[in-house]
């Protein structure tokens, strides 16, 4: 695991001086020969529909993160999955607006006269409606107000509960999370000061307080670019969680990420393309890390083939009263020197998709992340790993999308602690009230299938999941902790999560609901409201 680390770093250390990965272009009369994908050109040349003209594909420069939850985000990767958007890696789940709109319009040209037209079309006409920097003329140099929204509805909350707080003696249980029934406001708007530099904020507002729930100031030079903000952080591929890190909360955090992969000089150039990504956060909230900690996170991804993507994930929570920051202790964390030391905590990964030749029949990709909570030899021997099989398009239905995934967390055994605990952080892999991996909190198992479906010309917009969860307090007696939420969480629950969006003359109507029951208790979130773009 050391070599894989070593190596990770050297990584690392040559983008510094990569040059970036020239944009791979192509007219809208053909599909790169490398992307495997399995469409065709019309005869005589049609041109793209006059709707997607506008802003050329590959957009440079600064601009703000759209979440990983946002449909954009969502149908960018499954325009990958579909082949239609080549040269796509994203250096986390939260992604750039440029990125987003460079995919989004690849897919657009390179779905020219095949089944996905329709699809892809309406994709970049959405998003366009929504960020209106990228509509036609718009893409103006200098500072300029890029695309908002404001939104209005309501918002309800019951039945959530905290990760526990520490293990052994010193273990605080879970504690129940206030209610809330509310009316609540959002709106949010973005700046660009140039080419090399935005600015964003996305506020909330309800009868009581208002509150910056995200913010960000970003600078791009070439294919990087350096951020300082409140916003979440996510690795890995997985839909339903994460091994490592899983965007469930906001951090405030600097951050450093390429904005387009990058090629690797020497030998790493056989990697192929590469994406880069690294961030700092103070773990300011004295309740649940009163050591005042610091959390240090990376990934690095390849794709050696257009068809396959790998990847290294790592995070750190460091720092303690008993062992201070020193730049020796923090070179040593993230060289993964550091042995019998309670300096810090961290949760190492792998992650590889796997694109399947079968656009022809039924579009495949299979992708799996694996990995270890601190520990020589945890990987082999209780690992946490999330696996699953996403089908982009189904051959009668290319507008529905749907895939199954799995999701288990070894209990501890020989010697290793249970999965999200450390001794040497009190507060566990958690931050407030959120876990900071997988949802499920640890040791266990879920089971789940999701789909999604682009109706009514993708003005309609539906994406559900269902699952079952099993949590295991199996180490609790031994351990003094288990699964973040052992024992008022034990066994096995059900549940699955739903949202509509119906998109009216630039305007969203948007409803979500969630839920998870088990044995005598119940969590559940609704949301309704409407959204406007500016």
């Amino acid at each position: 695991m050391r070599v894989w680390m070593a190596g990770w770093l050297a990584a690392g250390a040559c983008a510094a001086v990569a040059g970036p990965l020239e944009a791979q272009r192509a007219d809208a009369g053909a599909v790169p020969a490398d992307t495997g994908a399995a469409v065709t050109r019309p005869a005589g040349g049609e041109q793209v529909p006059s709707a997607l003209s506008g802003a050329g594909i590959g957009h440079r420069g600064a601009s703000p993160l759209v979440p990983a939850e946002h449909w954009a985000v969502r149908a960018a990767r499954r325009a990958e999955a579909l082949g239609l958007a080549p040269g796509y890696l994203p250096a986390q789940t939260a992604v750039p607006r440029h990125t987003v709109a460079t995919a989004l319009e690849a897919a657009a040209a390179h779905a020219a006269g095949t089944r996905y037209q329709a699809l892809a079309a309406g994709w970049l006409v959405r998003f366009r409606e929504e960020f209106r920097e990228y509509s036609a003329g718009r893409e103006a140099a200098g500072m300029a107000l890029l695309g908002g929204r404001a939104q209005a509805g309501y918002e309800g909350e019951s039945g959530r509960v905290t990760p526990v707080i520490s293990y052994g003696p010193w273990r605080i249980e879970s504690q129940p999370v206030e209610e809330r029934s509310e009316a609540r406001a959002r709106v949010e708007g973005a700046v660009r000061l140039g080419g090399r530099a935005a600015l964003f904020a996305h506020g909330r507002a309800d009868r009581e307080s208002a509150a910056m729930a995200r913010w960000e100031g970003v600078a791009a030079a070439g294919p990087y670019s350096l951020s300082i903000g409140r916003q979440p952080v996510g690795y890995g591929p997985g839909v339903g969680g994460a091994v490592v890190l899983f965007p469930n909360t906001s951090f405030n955090r600097l951050e450093a990420q390429t904005i387009r992969p990058v090629r690797l000089p020497s030998v790493l150039r056989y990697l192929g393309p590469v994406s880069l990504h690294t961030f700092a956060s103070r773990m300011d909230e004295p309740a649940r890390h009163p050591e005042e900690a610091w959390m240090w996170g990376a990934r690095v991804a390849a794709q050696p083939h257009p068809r396959l993507t790998l990847g290294i994930n790592r995070a750190s929570i460091f720092g303690n009263e008993g062992e201070p920051i020193t730049p020796e202790r923090v070179l040593r964390m993230a060289a993964g020197v550091i042995r019998g030391s309670n300096f810090e905590n961290q949760i190492l990964s792998f992650d590889g998709r796997l694109r399947l030749p079968t656009e022809r029949w039924l579009p495949a990709t299979l992708y799996v992340e694996t990995g270890a909570d601190d520990g020589a030899g945890a990987l082999d021997e209780v690992p946490g790993t999330v696996a699953g099989v996403f089908f982009p398009a189904l051959p009668a239905l290319p507008g529905v999308a749907g895939g199954a995934e799995y999701a288990r967390f070894a209990e501890s055994v020989l010697g290793h602690g249970p999965w999200y605990f450390n001794s040497s952080q009190r507060g566990n892999w958690a931050r407030r009230s959120w876990p900071l991996g997988h949802p499920l909190g640890g040791e266990g198992r879920e089971v789940s299938g999701y789909a999604q479906a682009e109706l009514l010309n993708g003005r309609l917009r539906v994406d559900g999941r269902g699952f079952v969860r099993t949590r295991s307090a199996a180490s609790l007696e031994a351990f003094g902790g288990a699964n973040l939420f052992a024992p008022v969480r034990v066994g096995r629950s059900r549940g699955g999560a739903l949202t509509a969006s119906m998109r009216l003359r630039g305007v969203d109507l948007t409803g979500s609901w969630y839920r998870d029951a088990g044995d005598g208790w119940r969590e559940q979130r609704l949301q309704a409201g409407v959204a406007a773009f500016f």
